[in-house]
């Protein structure tokens, strides 16, 4: 069975401009969380303009979960090594929860919420599950829905970034991988709790199947993209806010 849609010669995205273009919407939507809103405390009333600025940000940040979680699909339909692909996961997840901690709740060891890559970590779990028990025509089994459902409630229990419903949406667009149409559909669907993230199926829709141009340098930048961002934001709010 085919695992994914082919690579398309027509105009389009390839996976690295997803990349930028969801590492700078995260951007956005993390200096409007960070910045703003978990300072709003500090204003008797926070000002009407800097109110509009947030949201702003955080409608256009909306956009990047979805694409992180399509390319987290992409991303496991070819690596060589899921264990290797999960692992990676695991540890910048390590390596991100201090800077998450302190950029979002102040304090370097808060427990009621997680960074990301501990949701796109379990979602790659959970595509392995799906994987390793589907059938031969390539159809989910109920052996590899449960494994996935177990993914799904650590999720919950963890309380990982968009929780749950991250992982039962990394899966749906792993189910749906080799229609393009269906995984925006759905995506779009499973997205639609927030007004702008359907958006960025349009951005997906476009996708033409090429990795893009991208260095081993690109690669580990993207990677660390997040904690050192996290990094910044947290001293930004912590030291000069």
């Amino acid at each position: 069975m085919t695992e994914t849609i082919r690579p398309s010669t027509r105009f389009g995205f390839s996976g690295t401009t997803l990349k930028y273009i969801a590492c700078g919407t995260m951007l956005l939507d993390h200096i409007g969380a960070s910045c703003i809103e978990s300072r709003y405390s500090y204003y008797a009333a926070a000002p009407s303009a800097l109110v509009t600025l947030d949201l702003v940000l955080r409608l256009i940040g909306r956009l990047a979960f979805p694409i992180f979680c399509f390319l987290l699909v992409e991303g496991f339909l070819h690596t060589h090594d899921v264990r290797r692909y999960f692992l990676q996961l695991l540890g910048f997840g390590l390596v991100s929860e201090l800077p998450f901690d302190l950029a979002f709740f102040h304090s370097p060891f808060y427990w009621g919420h997680q960074n990301v890559y501990w949701t796109l970590a379990l979602g790659v779990l959970a595509m392995a599950a799906l994987r390793h028990f589907q059938t031969a025509a390539g159809a989910a089994t109920w052996q590899g829905l449960l494994c996935a459902g177990g993914c799904i409630l650590l999720a919950y229990l963890a309380q990982t970034d968009y929780d749950g419903i991250g992982v039962i949406i990394i899966c749906a667009l792993y189910l749906t991988r080799t229609n393009r149409k269906w995984q925006c559909l759905v995506g779009a669907v499973l997205f639609a709790f927030e007004i702008t993230a359907p958006l960025a199926f349009v951005f997906l829709w476009f996708y033409n199947g090429q990795r893009g141009a991208c260095s081993k340098a690109q690669k580990w930048g993207f990677y660390l993209f997040y904690p050192v961002h996290l990094a910044l934001l947290a001293a930004v709010t912590n030291l000069l806010l």
